[in-house]
């Protein structure tokens, strides 16, 4: 996290708490996924600006409240358009093309490291098993590294060693993920920042509209409960200014 706690703006956003829910985010890793600790890294500072800007407007005296709070919006959402929102954008965009490339990496197919033969008696060797025999003996080679048993069941057709392509793709990415294990964890690591990308610009925009904020209406009972009857949000305070401009249109 920050060394400076900002408790105003949510901890869903601090770009080191944020990278540090990646279970394989290190330094094999944090190249792979800087986009997104960039994106959280300018969204957390750009919300920190907003809450800045509202507490020096509040002492403007040429601005009432209702000019403060579009003073404010209008600072944020130039903000958010020009930075934050396309950076996010940009991340999650490329971080997805990762994902989608390496995906296809995991289920590549294999050359057989045995010879035409041997590969030929393995994968007959495999077909007369039962289906439940058959993918344990398989997945247990590969967790066993014997890269000559299960390259030569997965680097051929899967109806000659009794396999559908369903039950070969499971096979192929497992066995990418025991001898390809640098890609496996890239890839994971990857995934996990689009997910946290795309699964907080709902927390993002919720956070932009809480440090612009709003008008507060006060109920007939203020004075003695302190509840508020309502508020009014910047985009109401625009719909009432143009309504009011369009009798001074030309």
């Amino acid at each position: 996290m920050s060394d400076e706690i900002d408790v105003r703006v949510s901890l869903d956003l601090d770009p080191e708490a944020a990278m540090g829910t990646i279970q394989d985010y290190d330094e094999d890793t944090a190249s792979y996924v800087s986009g997104a600790k960039s994106a959280f890294t300018e969204a957390f500072t750009s919300l920190r600006a907003i809450h800045d800007a509202k507490a020096a407007v509040a002492e403007d005296p040429t601005l009432n409240e209702a000019g403060q709070l579009l003073k404010v919006d209008d600072f944020a959402q130039r903000r958010m358009i020009a930075k934050v929102y396309p950076l996010w954008d940009t991340a999650s965009a490329n971080l997805n093309k990762n994902v989608v490339g390496w995906e296809k990496e995991m289920t590549k197919e294999v050359v057989s490291k045995a010879s035409q033969m041997v590969s030929g008696e393995i994968r007959a060797h495999m077909k007369g098993l039962k289906t439940g025999e058959r993918m344990a003996a398989i997945s247990q080679a590969i967790r066993d590294g014997d890269e000559v048993v299960a390259s030569a069941v997965l680097g051929a057709p899967a109806m000659l060693s009794g396999l559908d392509d369903e039950m070969k793709g499971i096979l192929l990415r497992e066995y990418h993920e025991r001898f390809n294990p640098g890609l496996a964890k890239r890839l994971r690591a990857v995934t996990a920042a689009r997910d946290l990308i795309d699964g907080r610009m709902g927390v993002l925009k919720k956070e932009v509209a809480k440090a612009v904020g709003t008008i507060k209406i006060k109920g007939n009972s203020f004075e003695i409960h302190g509840q508020y009857s309502g508020e009014i949000t910047p985009r109401q305070l625009r719909e009432k200014r143009e309504k009011s401009n369009k009798p001074f249109a030309v």
